[in-house]
């Protein structure tokens, strides 16, 4: 289904969920092509090491994944990736540097004003929407041969320095040229691409989601949306495909949740969705108890014990809705053509960290779960390269 969200489930735990499945997006896919004006091989080959480096030290997974994706779609892959990384990490950017989340600050006036940290991340956020809408304008022009305002936004950008400076840094940013080249090359679907700087934005000022559904809702907008983007760099765009996508997306979305806790925590948020704390009694309490669980710090043991049973019947309640997601998609992936397959190796990770999770009865706190398997998962992505199935 392309339309609204429809999670198509016979059981009944699943039924009320709300269609995380996207929207007729392919009818609104840019055609045309753009000059690859002054983009030499030797600059591509130096733009897809920055992005293959940037994504081996942020996203492992995605790295080794990205290893095994076809040689014609790799360079594209890469670029997704990397600029995935770099709209994921604005939001933690402003943490880390010890500002306060996204909220509306009061002035002595009374009037609501965006907090600094809400404002950088926001501007920095626009800087990629602009620079991606200006390649598919561009595509726009080329492709129909009629002027648009985007003439009269040059001729401004000429004549203000700031504007000439905004172009200047997106034009000498290699991951921007990157994505840009794989843009052209792939013809690849401009409202994915907004649909996942949208939903990173409008994750700025979310300290916990109110729904189980809302946290698989990002994940849709988030993962699946780049999921799309990879089959598409593949030449692969079908309804089938897209919904184990769509699947696989929805669940690392969860997945994504449960293992960000303790970091998430430590920023003063909540990655269990409110619905989930208020029905097991969760507060940031219990989680701090919980973590000092595999600590030495003395902790009262009835309050320790408490905890721990909260929070790992809402990670198990999370997680049994990531696997039914992950088992669905697995059952239909036959459908995608093997040339595609590649793509939907993000699911060997998610299935290996549920499986970790079921292990240690869904103590997200683990050690297990910290240290990861390294090893094992490159194991399992290499078998589910060789037979292309997950």
């Amino acid at each position: 289904m392309r339309g609204g969200m429809q999670f198509r489930v016979a059981s009944a735990t699943f039924q009320n969920q709300p269609n995380c499945h996207k929207q007729n997006w392919r009818s609104q896919t840019l055609g045309g092509s753009i000059a690859r004006r002054f983009y030499s091989k030797q600059q591509q080959a130096k733009d897809h090491a920055h992005c293959v480096e940037l994504v081996q030290a942020r996203d492992l997974e995605g790295y080794l994944c990205g290893l095994l994706m076809p040689p014609t779609a790799r360079q594209a892959y890469f670029a997704l990736r990397a600029f995935n990384v770099e709209i994921a990490s604005i939001k933690d950017a402003s943490r880390l540097m010890g500002r306060s989340r996204a909220e509306l600050d009061t002035n002595s006036e009374g009037i609501s004003t965006i907090s600094d940290a809400s404002l950088a991340s926001r501007l920095r956020m626009q800087w990629w929407k602009d620079g991606i809408a200006e390649v598919y304008d561009n595509r726009r022009n080329e492709a129909t041969s009629e002027p648009t305002n985007t003439n009269s936004k040059r001729t401004n950008a000429a004549s203000d320095p700031l504007l000439r400076a905004l172009t200047s840094s997106r034009q000498q940013n290699p991951t921007m040229r990157s994505l840009c080249h794989a843009i052209h090359d792939h013809d690849l679907t401009h409202r994915f691409l907004r649909r996942m700087m949208e939903a990173r934005e409008e994750d700025f000022a979310v300290s916990q989601y109110e729904k189980c559904t809302d946290v698989a809702q990002y994940g849709e907008d988030t993962v699946s949306s780049f999921l799309y983007l990879s089959l598409e760099c593949v030449g692969v765009r079908d309804e089938a495909s897209d919904m184990v996508a769509s699947d696989i997306g929805v669940s690392l979305g969860l997945i994504t949740a449960l293992r960000s806790t303790a970091f998430r925590a430590m920023q003063g948020e909540c990655s269990i969705p409110l619905d989930l704390t208020t029905k097991y009694s969760i507060t940031m309490d219990t989680i701090c108890d919980a973590a000092n669980s595999h600590s030495d710090e003395a902790v009262d043991e009835t309050k320790l014990v408490a905890a721990q049973v909260s929070l790992q019947n809402a990670a198990r309640e999370m997680a049994q809705m990531a696997s039914f997601h992950l088992h669905r998609a697995r059952a239909k992936q036959g459908v995608v053509p093997k040339e595609a397959r590649a793509c939907l190796l993000p699911a060997v990770c998610g299935l290996q960290y549920l499986d970790a999770l079921k292990a240690c009865n869904y103590d997200l706190f683990h050690p297990s779960l910290v240290d990861g398997k390294r090893l094992g998962l490159m194991i399992l992505l290499g078998r589910a390269w060789l037979t292309g199935l997950f």
